[in-house]
């Protein structure tokens, strides 16, 4: 295998972002909505913007003054994120700022992103040492003309739709885009799902997904990215379609596939038959709601552990249909156990209920897609590539094994497409790896 090549990454200046209005005009204390208060306290999630050479500017086009001020004018708006989390309910909105740090990197971007350890390499463009702050920073210039902007954020305080929120309205202050602007919503969900009077209880962490503590698990899994152009899309699409499901999405059609296809590769030497397949996602619910909130409602609004199962001889028409059959009777839920009397009982107990525990023929999947992400231009383009992983080439199987990833992808040439980033046991991966009828589906740009 190459060798993993030596990435240089210069730290040129750090600074703590702060909010712009001096005095302050917003509240001192933010109450998080009853979801948010229940949600766990995970470690900050890893996101990475990839800005080539071919989209972005050069390096002396990259106006880090101006990005550091339109954060500093977001964060107006965005006060929360500025703040520092107090409890498991509440937010100190003390203005403390948003970590900020700038790079240059002698390397081309291009190299890294063909690179057998893509994945290990992309660590190196995080902030260093990620704790409780709601928002950290990063941006990377290479000298190729390439830009990554890796940030950490807060699960506890937003969703990825609300990340997108906030990342289209610092791009576009960034651009000088003013007319409509983006704005944030704090409101919507806390009058939607009022809290509970829990502000005198201590944050508690979830340490089940802190790396250093995975580590004792001996079982290893590998981390490949695949990339699905709009014709494949399109492709899936028609093969996906049925009579109950007349019109498939893009999002039913490709996780259908992959779910097919992975749970093919992930049992194919297994001694004990599994009888069912299983795929355990998330959705957004903000639209379900009555009535329903804005895309620009700021928090968790999405419902856990939605299931599919399917029978092992399923094939992706079928599949399909459970996907979607689930993703019908979540809505049905949402609107109305979710919106009842005891709502928050019911959700808290869904919550407590957790994921299923691990087993053979069980994937999870989680979806960035249609967030905004790929709609950040700050000045230099928008970005190719939206990485949602865990951004290690190597993972623990406690957490990560066979996990599926989906995000936007651009191409100048294949269009809006979708990349799936996927979590398998390396001998898994290689089943996967050489099955035609999967690899005949990805385009060659992965």
């Amino acid at each position: 295998m190459e060798h993993e090549p030596e990435v240089k990454v210069k730290i040129i200046s750090k600074e703590m972002v702060k909010p712009s209005l001096l005095p302050p005009s917003h509240p001192t204390t933010f109450t998080l909505s009853f979801l948010d208060q229940t949600f766990p306290v995970f470690p900050p999630v890893p996101l990475l913007l990839l800005y080539t050479a071919s989209t972005a500017s050069t390096p002396q086009g990259v106006d880090i003054r101006g990005l550091k001020l339109s954060l500093s004018q977001t964060l107006d708006r965005f006060y929360p994120l500025a703040g520092r989390l107090q409890n498991e309910s509440t937010i100190s909105c003390n203005d403390e700022g948003v970590p900020f740090i700038e790079t240059k990197v002698n390397f081309p971007l291009s190299r890294i992103l063909t690179s057998p350890h893509k994945f290990k390499l992309l660590t190196k463009f995080f902030p260093s040492s990620p704790d409780l702050i709601p928002f950290s920073i990063q941006v990377n210039v290479f000298l190729c003309g390439g830009v990554v902007i890796a940030c950490y954020w807060l699960h506890k305080l937003m969703d990825g739709t609300s990340l997108g929120t906030f990342l289209t309205h610092w791009a576009a202050l960034s651009n000088k885009r003013f007319t409509d602007l983006v704005q944030p919503d704090f409101d919507a969900a806390v009058n939607a799902f009022p809290p509970l009077p829990r502000t005198d209880q201590d944050l508690v962490t979830d340490l089940s997904m802190n790396p250093t503590i995975m580590q004792s698990n001996p079982t290893i899994v590998v981390l490949k990215s695949f990339v699905f152009s709009q014709a494949a899309l399109t492709d899936l699409k028609a093969k996906a379609t049925s009579e109950r499901v007349p019109k498939p999405t893009r999002f039913e059609a490709l996780s259908g596939f992959i779910w097919e296809q992975a749970f093919a590769a992930a049992t194919h030497n297994l001694t004990i038959p599994v009888e069912h397949k299983e795929l355990e996602f998330a959705v957004c619910m903000r639209r379900w709601l009555t009535p329903p909130l804005p895309r620009e409602s700021m928090g968790n609004l999405f419902i856990l552990n939605v299931k599919a199962r399917a029978d092992k001889r399923s094939r992706l028409q079928e599949m399909v249909e459970k996907i979607h059959s689930s993703l019908s009777n979540i809505q049905q839920k949402v609107t109305t156990v979710y919106q009842g009397e005891n709502a928050g009982d019911l959700y808290l107990s869904d919550l407590k209920a957790g994921p299923t525990e691990y087993h053979e023929g069980l994937f999870r999947l989680s979806s960035m897609c249609n967030m905004g992400l790929k709609e950040a231009d700050f000045g230099f383009g928008k970005p190719v590539s939206v990485v949602r992983a865990d951004a290690r080439e190597t993972a623990s199987a406690a957490m990560f094994r066979n996990h599926i990833v989906l995000t936007d992808y651009s191409h100048p040439i294949l269009g809006d497409g979708m990349e799936a980033f996927i979590y398998m046991e390396e001998k898994d991966m290689v089943i996967l790896e050489s099955n035609p009828h999967f690899i005949a589906l990805v385009s060659p740009v992965s």
